[in-house]
């Protein structure tokens, strides 16, 4: 029962890191000007649906510790929201009129 604690206590803490180094990559990644195209879009999506699902079942810890599940699903979803406008609406513009 001990394991099972720790592990859920660990598990919204790491969502909560998984998610801000996400944010640091793709901020990073914006400001230098060299996208998301040149091999970063692959870890992106694969670690925030890593952290997603790792702050799901954070979400199953003591109160004290769920806040950092809370805000690893919320920075993740965020992160894959941002991807999916972002290539959605890069898509949408016609170059050729």
């Amino acid at each position: 029962m001990e394991l099972m604690s720790k592990f859920s206590k660990m598990t919204g803490f790491i969502s909560f890191l998984i998610g801000l180094v996400l944010l640091a990559i793709l901020n990073i990644s914006l400001l230098t000007q060299k996208g998301t195209m040149d091999g970063l879009l692959n870890p992106i999506i694969y670690f925030s649906l890593i952290s997603f699902v790792l702050g799901v079942v954070g979400l199953f810890a003591f109160k004290r510790f769920r806040l950092f599940a809370i805000w690893g699903i919320g920075i993740s979803a965020f992160c894959l929201i941002f991807l999916v406008l972002m290539f959605g609406l890069s898509w949408s513009i016609n170059p050729r009129p």
